[in-house]
């Protein structure tokens, strides 16, 4: 039985980490469309394109199951 509440409790770390990363990941969209917006196309904007695909490899990794392919990407992205 202490093997099952060991993996509850790793699932749920799982995946509190996972929708963290999904918030991280719009927030930083949403500095980019705004940097962009209003013209600004500079190093900001390349920190957080970086920051985002680190994040976006975090994600990745931590769906990444052995009978399962996930690919992210975005439409019409930043």
């Amino acid at each position: 039985m202490e093997d099952i509440n060991e993996l509850q409790l790793a699932n749920e770390e799982r995946a509190a980490a996972v929708a963290k990363l999904f918030q991280l990941i719009e927030m930083d969209n949403e500095i980019i469309d705004l940097y962009r917006a209003n013209g600004i196309d500079d190093e900001h904007v390349k920190q957080y394109l970086d920051l985002r695909n680190e994040n976006l490899k975090k994600l990745s990794h931590l769906l990444d199951a052995p009978k399962l392919k996930i690919q992210l990407t975005f439409d019409n992205a930043a």
